[in-house]
C-alpha cells in the first residue's frame, strides 16, 4: 500500500509540472521574452492589439466602400465572367486560410511578432471580403439565371397568343363557311339529307376550333410559368440587392481582434475579477489539463511498450548471436577445480618460493616471522585497472609455511575463498572481486586484456573488456555473503550484477529473461547472463554490492559501477 500511494503521488506531482509546462509554453515564455527586454508584457501587448484594432477598422470602411462600388457592377456580367471570378476568388481564400491556419494567435503574435499579427489580421479582413464578393456573385449569378429564364418564358408567352391568335381567326373562318353554307334554300329543303359537301366544312370548322382551344390550355400553362419564372426574377433580384448592400461579413473582420485588445486592456489596467475572467477564458485550462493527461498516459505506457518490444523483437535477435569467446594462447585445457564454500575468512599458507599479495583490509592476522613489505600495485603493466578497483598498497608477504589469515575487516557481509588456478589455466575475473592473491615469486601473475567491441553479447552485458588471470595461482575472492564457485554443466543462467569471473573456455552470452510478467512489470530484467559450452567454473557473488540495500545503486555511485564493468573491473 507504502509504495502504491507513493506511486500515485509521483504520478500526481509529474501531472501538475505537466500542465504546468503546457501552460508556461503557451504564456510564459512570451512573457519572459518581454521582461528579458525590458518592457511590460502587459503593456506591450495592449498598445500593439490597439494599434492592430485601429489599422484593421481604417482598412475595413475603405473595403467596405469598395465592396458596394464593385457589386453593383456584378450585376451587368455575363455568367462565364462571374464563374471565371469566383473560381479566381476561392484560389485566393484557400491561400490566405492557410497562412491563417499557420500562424499563431493574435494574443501570442503580439508579444513576439508584431508585423506577423497585422499580415494575419489583414488576410482575415481579406478572406471576409472575398466571403461577401462570393455572396454577391452567388446572387448576381442566380439573377442572371433567372433572368434569361423569364425572358424566355415571356417569349414563349407572346409566340403562343400570337398562335392562339391566328388559330382563332381560322376557327371563325370555318364557323362562318358552316353558317353560310347553311343559310342557302337548297340546304333548307334538303337538310334530311346530309351531303357530302356539308360534312367536309363541319369537319373543318371542328378541327380548327379544337386547336384554338389546345393551343388556348397550352398559352394558359405558359402563362403560369412566366409567371412562375418572372417571380424567381424579382427574388433573385431582391437577393442580389441585399447582398450589394449588406456588409455584415466585412464588418465581422476585426470582432476578435477587438475583444482581445479589449483583454489585453483589462489584463493590464482592469480590475481583479475582471482580470480572472479574462485568465480563465484564455487559459483554456480544459484544454491544457486533457493535454497534460494524454501525455502522463503516453509517459506511463512507454516503459511498457518499450519492454514489449525488447521481449519480443529485440531479445530473440540477441540471442541468436554468436557468444562470446576468449581465445587464449598457449593455453593447455586443464580444467580449474572448484573452490571450497566461502566463509568469513580462510588461512593461506604459503609453499616454497610462493609469496602473498593481500589488500589491507583484507589482512586479519599473519605469523611475525614472514617478511612483510608494501606493493604498491598489483600489475605495473595496468596501473589504472589496479587503481580504480582498490589493488594498491598491497602487504608482500613471504615465508615457507607462514599462515596468513584473509577475512573482511571493515565489511561484515564479505566471505570469502580460495580459487586455485593451476599451471596453463586461466579464468576471467573482475579485480574487484581479488582480496589477495598467492603467487610464485619468480612468475608474478600475469593478467590479460581483450576486447570485444564488435560483440553484440559485449554490448548487451555492458561488458566490452574481459581481463583474464594465467596460472599458476592462488586467488582469495570475496564477495557479498559469499562467492560461489560451481561447475558449469551444461550452461548456466545467473543475474548480470552477480557474476564475477568463468573459466577462459566458456561461451559467455545472454539469454532472455525465464518469465515475461515479471520483466513487464519491472521487477525482473530483460536479459540475464549464462555461460555454456565448456567444462570450467562460473563465479558468481551471493549478493552485489551493487544492489546491497535491495535496489540498483543509482546517482554518480551507479555511473561509477557502470564504468568499472565496461573495463572489466
Amino acid at each position: 500500500m507504502r509504495r502504491v500511494i507513493g506511486w500515485l503521488g509521483r504520478k500526481a506531482v509529474l501531472y501538475i509540472l505537466l500542465v504546468a509546462a503546457i501552460a508556461a509554453s503557451t504564456f510564459f515564455i512570451p512573457w519572459v521574452k518581454q521582461v528579458a527586454l525590458g518592457r511590460s508584457p502587459t503593456l506591450v501587448r495592449m498598445q500593439v492589439l490597439e494599434d492592430a484594432k485601429s489599422r484593421i477598422e481604417l482598412k475595413r470602411d475603405v473595403e467596405e466602400k469598395s465592396f458596394r462600388q464593385a457589386a453593383v457592377a456584378l450585376r451587368s456580367e455575363s455568367i462565364g465572367k462571374l464563374d471565371d471570378r469566383r473560381r479566381a476568388l476561392n484560389e485566393e481564400r484557400a491561400r490566405l486560410m492557410q497562412s491563417i491556419n499557420d500562424a499563431r494567435s493574435p494574443w501570442a503574435l503580439a508579444l513576439i511578432n508584431q508585423k506577423a499579427l497585422l499580415a494575419i489580421e489583414l488576410s482575415r479582413l481579406r478572406v471576409a471580403v472575398i466571403d461577401q464578393e462570393l455572396a454577391a456573385i452567388s446572387t448576381a449569378r442566380d439573377a442572371a439565371t433567372s433572368d434569361g429564364a423569364s425572358i424566355a418564358a415571356k417569349a414563349d408567352l407572346a409566340r403562343q397568343k400570337r398562335e392562339v391568335a391566328r388559330l382563332n381567326s381560322m376557327c371563325n373562318r370555318a364557323k362562318s363557311n358552316v353558317d353560310m353554307y347553311e343559310q342557302r334554300w337548297g340546304w333548307k329543303l334538303r337538310q334530311w339529307w346530309e351531303s357530302a359537301e356539308h360534312k367536309a366544312l363541319v369537319a373543318a370548322r371542328d378541327n380548327r376550333c379544337k386547336a384554338v382551344e389546345a393551343a388556348i390550355k397550352h398559352r394558359d400553362r405558359l402563362v403560369a410559368v412566366a409567371n412562375q419564372k418572372d417571380a424567381v426574377n424579382r427574388r433573385a433580384k431582391d437577393a442580389f440587392a441585399r447582398a450589394t448592400a449588406s456588409t455584415e461579413m466585412i464588418r465581422e473582420a476585426g470582432v476578435a481582434l477587438a475583444k482581445d485588445a479589449e483583454r489585453a486592456r483589462i489584463e493590464f489596467s482592469g480590475s481583479l475579477p475582471e482580470k480572472l475572467r479574462v485568465w480563465a477564458e484564455r487559459s483554456k485550462l480544459t484544454k491544457i489539463l486533457r493535454t497534460a493527461a494524454l501525455a502522463l498516459a503516453l509517459i506511463i505506457a512507454m516503459p511498457f511498450l518499450i519492454r514489449l518490444f525488447c521481449f519480443s523483437v529485440l531479445a530473440p535477435i540477441a540471442m541468436r548471436r554468436p557468444a562470446i569467446r576468449l581465445t587464449v594462447p598457449q593455453r593447455i585445457a586443464i580444467a580449474v577445480p572448484p573452490a571450497a564454500p566461502s566463509t568469513t575468512s580462510v588461512a593461506v599458507r604459503l609453499e616454497p618460493q610462493e609469496e602473498l599479495l593481500v589488500r589491507q583490509d583484507y589482512l586479519q592476522t599473519s605469523s611475525h616471522a614472514g617478511a612483510k613489505s608494501t606493493q604498491w600495485l598489483l600489475d605495473w603493466k595496468k596501473p589504472i585497472t589496479s587503481i580504480a578497483t582498490g589493488l594498491t598498497f598491497l602487504t608482500r608477504i613471504r615465508g615457507e609455511g607462514e599462515v596468513t589469515t584473509v577475512s573482511a575487516v571493515r565489511d561484515g557481509f564479505a566471505e570469502v575463498t580460495i580459487l586455485t588456478l593451476p599451471e596453463d589455466e586461466a579464468c576471467v575475473l573482475q579485480p574487484r572481486a581479488l582480496a589477495a592473491v598467492v603467487q610464485p615469486i619468480r612468475c608474478p601473475l600475469r593478467i590479460t586484456r581483450h576486447w570485444r567491441l564488435g560483440s553484440l553479447n559485449a554490448w548487451l552485458t555492458l561488458q566490452l573488456r574481459y581481463l583474464v588471470f594465467h596460472g599458476p595461482a592462488r586467488l582469495v575472492l570475496k564477495g557479498g555473503r559469499g562467492v560461489r564457485v560451481e561447475a558449469a554443466q551444461q550452461g548456466r543462467v545467473f543475474g548480470q550484477d552477480q557474476l564475477i569471473g568463468f573459466s577462459a573456455d566458456l561461451a559467455y552470452s545472454v539469454t532472455r529473461s525465464e518469465t515475461f510478467w515479471p520483466y513487464f512489470l519491472g521487477r525482473e530484467p530483460l536479459f540475464k547472463d549464462s555461460v555454456t559450452a565448456g567444462e570450467g567454473v562460473l563465479i558468481v557473488e551471493e549478493a552485489p554490492l551493487t544492489a546491497r540495500d535491495g535496489d540498483v545503486r543509482r546517482g554518480i555511485e551507479g555511473l561509477i559501477d557502470a564504468g568499472m564493468k565496461v573495463f572489466g573491473m
